[in-house]
């Protein structure tokens, strides 16, 4: 839901800033921790801090990108089959982690999946997307100050 859009910018406003930037934009989900990555050019740090900021702080999570999203998922539920190893693993997670939180899929319970709210997100998002649970990585030819100061 990051790229769907901002209180401040649509998601057409945030891919074509992404693209001026020459960015790439990538993001990850796994059991204990969502990963969004911004590669740019060095002089554009602060900038690309300023961007996922935004994109972490003030998602708009609109209901009409949820249900897309929540499409996206469902077909990827109905494509496990074509995934060995991932599917190896989340059954292995399950048998070993059952009434544990690191034994449920990563994507969710697939029955479930219809009925996830924006309101479930946006108390998931208040409880788990604050300062000290954020960490902001920067690598390469970056400043050091610029990249504190745009945090």
């Amino acid at each position: 839901m990051a790229t769907r859009g901002t209180t401040s910018k649509s998601k057409t406003e945030l891919a074509e800033e992404m693209d001026n930037m020459g960015a790439k934009y990538s993001a990850h989900s796994d059991r204990e921790y969502t990963r969004f990555s911004l590669q740019v050019h060095s002089g554009d740090a602060a900038r690309a801090v300023n961007l996922l900021g935004d994109m972490v702080c003030n998602n708009s999570l609109n209901s009409a990108e949820l249900e897309l999203v929540k499409d996206e998922v469902s077909a990827e539920h109905e494509d496990n089959h074509n995934r060995y190893q991932e599917t190896t693993l989340e059954n292995a997670h399950f048998n070993s982690f059952r009434e544990h939180m690191l034994g449920q899929p990563i994507k969710g319970d697939r029955d479930l999946t219809h009925t996830i709210g924006v309101d479930h997100l946006k108390d998931f998002h208040t409880a788990n997307y604050y300062g000290d649970n954020i960490i902001v990585v920067a690598t390469g030819d970056v400043s050091h100050e610029q990249v504190v100061d745009a945090v």
